[in-house]
């Protein structure tokens, strides 16, 4: 059971017996859509019910699909992960489950970036997950191996990945673990995990 799996037991419980479980998301890509800076990828974009969701991925898909196609789904590769990370934040928008489920605009890049930097200080820094800004504004404290740092950063990509999963899933419990940006805004509402996202809308 990875956290995904414990995200969408979350989300299930949630809406047994709404009716909402049979409705139908539509999933699409949005390259038009302001963008989280941390995570590299496309814009996948949920609809449901007038509310729409965001989840950064190198494999968004088109598709019109039930939220209830999650529920005890193995999500055993990235684009099975991506769309359930953008079925989540679609959901969690229409439920007001979670706040921030959209980026923020390129004027509270450097705000935020700054921010996250001071937050990290001193620390050890492992990256889970593709981040060309961080790659380079922290660079001197990032760490070849998970083993050897004292926070996990954790992008889109990173959540979807089979490497990425496989390590959010082992040191999340042990090390701390921000999560990062809009993508992450849904699975981190519903089972509590630190979420990083202080200008998102």
């Amino acid at each position: 059971m990875s956290f995904w799996h414990d995200a969408i037991e979350r989300l299930e419980i949630i809406l047994a017996h709404s009716g909402c479980e049979d409705g139908i998301v539509t999933l699409g890509v949005n390259c038009d859509a302001d963008a989280c800076q941390y995570p590299k990828g496309t814009c996948m974009e949920g609809r449901f019910g007038g509310q729409s969701g965001q989840f950064i991925t190198d494999e968004p898909i088109r598709a019109n699909t039930r939220i209830s196609f999650m529920f005890g789904a193995p999500l055993a590769n990235p684009k099975q992960r991506g769309a359930a990370g953008a079925i989540i934040n679609t959901v969690s928008a229409f439920l007001c489950l979670s706040r921030r489920l959209r980026p923020c605009t390129p004027d509270s890049y450097g705000p935020c970036l700054a921010e996250l930097s001071r937050e990290v200080a001193g620390k050890k820094v492992y990256l889970v997950g593709s981040m060309p800004v961080l790659e380079r504004a922290l660079a001197e404290q990032i760490v070849d191996s998970p083993e050897a740092a004292d926070i996990l950063l954790v992008g889109g990509d990173g959540m979807t990945s089979d490497a990425g999963v496989a390590c959010i899933d082992e040191y999340r419990e042990k090390k701390r673990t921000i999560f990062l940006g809009p993508s992450a805004s849904g699975v981190s509402g519903l089972i509590n995990l630190e979420h990083w996202c202080p200008y998102g809308r």
